[in-house]
């Protein structure tokens, strides 16, 4: 099944049944309910009829009766879509027509392959219609023949004939004339069955109508009488089996007449058995053929209109566009004037901008090695100050030692003068003690003598001791004193050396710190001059990339005013288009008029 016939169905089914039913129909076969089909696309035959089923089956609506609804009112569609096909005098003449229109359809669209369809007269009024299909959707052609009808207001009857699987024979009764056949029986019987020239016929009516009688008046009439009687009947006789033999002319004058008028519609058949049967039936096959090429002459006028229409849309789209491309294309080339100008200014500045970054960049490098030279004194100035804090460490470490010493001599110059306060005592003592062996010697008389001289001699070692003690004493002091004061001033400097070794250290934590925090940043701005080069680099590139584009710019320019120009011209030949397509439109109505001066 053609992709167009489907398309067809599934809008006339949206119309009829409703959005939901048949996109949930499509999407039971997998089709989105968006699909465009194309005209030449095949689409499988289970797939086209199972849709028109599946809405039938969830309606509760009859297969026969969907297939009905659809024919009738896709005849309504069609009727729209191709009027021409269409403009016939009644049903008759269209459905003669029908075969005809499946051809031009064929033609149109590859591939297809529409029933067969085909009616004869009978009588009258009635004629016999078959309808010939491989799919056998005779239900879908009763419902298009029952639009047909409708479209053409006419009451027709219907009866079925003969039935098989792919074909169907009707016989359908018309309320108007659609055949006329006349027999002339003196044409006929002049023949005797096989005399179809007319010379015979008028051979052997002048036999059989004015010889033989005049052989007999001759014969039984005297020849007074006989003589006029045989000039009567040679002259009347003649004239009246002419007059007979030609009366069919009338009727084909009359066919003429309505080929003159353009009347295509009707048929006319008459039986003489001689050469007006055989214009006759030339006339008729005339006609036909003529309807025939009709039949594609007003398909095609309808696409021209249609096209033109179509046409003469666009070439008025295209004219607005090209119109105002036209001004999209000024104003580029204006901007692009603009934009070179630009480009120049920029390309000029950016010059400047790159003289004045190389020069930054020469420094930046100059800074750099200046600055890996400082880092580099930095780190071996942290290092001396790392080893003098390690070396005043030490120091302090043997100060500490010298402090602790002093005290050591401190503590045993007070043992000192504890031990000299000691014999001071025992000089006091030994004193007392010679004193009172002096009074007791006194109190000895002469056997205390000895003992005075001892008494004297321990009083004057006593005194000497005491005076040796006191300056011992006095020495000692002041050397205690000394000592206090030195290991006070020891304590102090110790004190202050101990404060600054701590503040040494702290300044050295905090210089390991800055270093590290000057080696990152020394290295950060190293890293930052080599982009800076890199990025000095690019810009240089860039520069030249913005010559070349400033070039481009004019280049463009100059381009954009000559399109501008063309697209001038453009829609100049635009306009003398759709002013064309305008007298196209007028020439293809004409036409289409002209084509309904014909009656078919």
């Amino acid at each position: 099944m053609k992709g167009t016939i489907v398309s067809a169905w599934i809008e006339t089914c949206r119309e009829i049944y409703g959005e939901e039913i048949t996109n949930e129909s499509l999407s039971n076969f997998n089709i989105n309910k968006n699909k465009i089909f194309t005209p030449s696309e095949e689409v499988e035959d289970k797939i086209a009829l199972g849709i028109l089923e599946y809405i039938g089956d969830k309606l509760g609506i009859d297969s026969d009766q969907v297939w009905r609804t659809m024919g009738n009112h896709n005849v309504a569609t069609y009727s729209k879509v191709y009027p021409a096909f269409f403009r016939y005098k009644n049903l008759y003449s269209f459905l003669q027509a029908m075969y005809d229109i499946h051809v031009v359809v064929t033609k149109r669209i590859r591939g297809a392959k529409p029933p067969i369809l085909g009616i004869k007269p009978i009588d009258k009024y009635t004629a016999h219609m078959t309808y010939s299909s491989p799919r056998g959707m005779f239900s879908y052609f009763r419902g298009m023949l029952e639009g047909a009808a409708n479209y053409f207001k006419e009451d027709i009857q219907i009866e079925t004939i003969e039935k098989t699987d792919t074909f169907i024979k009707l016989a359908i009764t018309f309320p108007q004339e659609i055949y006329y056949q006349r027999k002339f029986r003196l044409n006929k019987a002049l023949s005797l069955g096989f005399i179809r020239n007319m010379e015979g016929k008028i051979a052997l009516s002048s036999l059989l109508f004015v010889g033989i009688p005049a052989t007999l008046a001759f014969k039984f009439m005297p020849i007074n009488m006989a003589i006029p009687s045989v000039l009567v009947l040679s002259t009347v006789v003649p004239f009246l089996i002419a007059k007979g033999l030609f009366y069919p002319l009338k009727y084909i004058n009359q066919y003429l007449d309505q080929l003159k008028d353009k009347d295509l519609s009707l048929i006319y058949d008459i039986s003489t058995n001689d050469f007006f049967e055989d214009i006759n039936k030339s006339l008729r096959e005339i006609k036909e053929s003529i309807k025939t090429d009709f039949v594609g002459y007003k398909g095609t006028t309808d696409e021209l209109n249609v096209f033109a229409d179509k046409f003469a849309n666009i070439s008025s789209n295209m004219s607005s566009t090209s119109n105002e491309i036209s001004s999209v294309v000024e104003q580029v080339s204006e901007g692009a004037i603009n934009q070179a100008y630009e480009t120049e200014q920029i390309a000029f500045q950016l010059n400047n901008s790159i003289t004045s970054l190389n020069k930054v960049v020469e420094k930046e490098n100059q800074g750099k090695v200046a600055l890996e030279s400082s880092v580099e004194k930095i780190n071996k100035g942290f290092e001396d100050l790392k080893s003098t804090s390690n070396s005043l460490n030490s120091i302090l470490l043997q100060f500490s030692q010298v402090k602790s010493k002093g005290q050591d001599l401190q503590n045993k110059a007070t043992e000192v003068r504890n031990i000299v306060e000691t014999v001071e005592k025992i000089v006091e003592q030994t004193n007392l003690l010679a004193l009172n062996a002096s009074i007791e010697a006194s109190r000895a008389g002469e056997y205390g003598k000895g003992f005075t001289v001892v008494a004297v001699e321990i009083r004057k070692l006593a005194e000497g001791s005491k005076e040796a003690v006191q300056t011992i004493n006095n020495n000692l002091e002041s050397f205690i004193k000394n000592i206090d004061e030195f290991v006070f001033d020891i304590s102090e400097q110790f004190n202050i050396l101990e404060e600054e070794n701590t503040k040494l250290s702290s300044v050295t934590e905090k210089n390991t710190e800055s270093v590290k925090s000057i080696d990152q940043v020394s290295e950060l701005i190293i890293e930052l001059t080599n982009e800076l080069t890199k990025e000095a680099d690019n810009i240089n590139s860039i520069f030249h990339g913005i010559e070349s584009l400033a070039a481009i710019a004019e280049e463009n320019s100059a381009s954009s005013e000559e399109a501008s120009a063309n697209i001038q011209n453009y829609t100049e030949e635009i306009k003398k288009m759709t002013e064309s397509i305008h007298e196209f439109k007028n020439v293809s109505m004409q036409f289409s008029e002209d084509l309904e001066r014909y009656i078919v």
